[in-house]
């Protein structure tokens, strides 16, 4: 589970401890708000446990989806360098059909152009900037913009089957199949999301803000010196 879903978790596993403590008061303790009555609080418990369950289950294909997209995109980089020697080796390719490749493979690679002084300073290349151009689809439509530079450059036609036109735009389906399912799968994930922090945080009676008043009841009803008033004083409930 990622890191930022360690708070929600946290959250909801005090709540189940707090009712615990609740339970072990029996009858002394005796809120008059209903909201804090030891039922109202375990059902409100359970409800956010299940939500998160939901959000838990829904995690996986999302992160499954993510990281394929990142193995199908990691060669790329290296792949449009060969794509670039295979370009230039062709037969009747122009300085400027070639210097085209280049802006277009600069996007891909998320880099702009360096002066040649710039270039010359080893320290200064390795400080290319980023041209903001390394959103998925916008490698993929940048991506595509090369493959059709090279279908329609008449000498572009390669016997290695990885440089061939057809091979890339079938790369290019896989990269727009890959993003697609990163989207898919974040829509139910999200939703779960959104249920879960609304029920733990944004809701009008959320999960943090009843389980905190509960504290504060119990806080009246507990001797400020015993062992469970400072164990329950340790039990945090925190918006996130």
């Amino acid at each position: 589970m990622s890191k930022n879903e360690t708070g929600h978790v946290k959250n909801i596993a005090n709540a189940n401890l707090l009712c615990t403590h609740i339970a072990e008061l029996g009858a002394k303790y005796n809120p008059s708000n209903p909201k804090l009555l030891l039922t109202n609080l375990q059902n409100m418990y359970n409800t956010a446990f299940a939500h998160q369950e939901t959000v838990n289950n829904s995690i996986a294909p999302y992160s499954l989806a993510v990281d394929h997209r990142e193995k199908l995109f990691a060669p790329v980089s290296k792949k449009i360098t060969k794509l670039r020697k295979m370009y230039k080796a062709a037969e009747g390719v122009t300085s400027a059909q070639l210097e085209d490749f280049m802006t277009i493979a600069r996007k891909l690679k998320g880099v702009r152009k360096v002066n040649l002084d710039d270039a010359i300073d080893p320290e200064q290349k390795n400080k290319q900037i980023s041209a903001s151009q390394m959103s998925y689809d916008l490698r993929t439509n940048n991506y595509d913009l090369l493959v059709s530079l090279l279908q329609n450059t008449p000498g572009y036609s390669p016997n290695e089957k990885e440089y061939q036109v057809p091979t890339l735009q079938q790369e290019k389906v896989q990269m727009l199949q890959a993003t697609q399912a990163v989207a898919d799968s974040f829509i139910p994930l999200n939703a779960a999301r959104t249920v879960r922090n609304n029920t733990v945080y944004n809701s009008e009676d959320n999960l943090v803000d009843t389980f905190n008043k509960a504290k504060d009841y119990m806080f009246t009803i507990l001797d400020g010196n015993s062992l469970q008033y400072k164990t329950i004083s340790k039990i945090k409930f925190k918006k996130a």
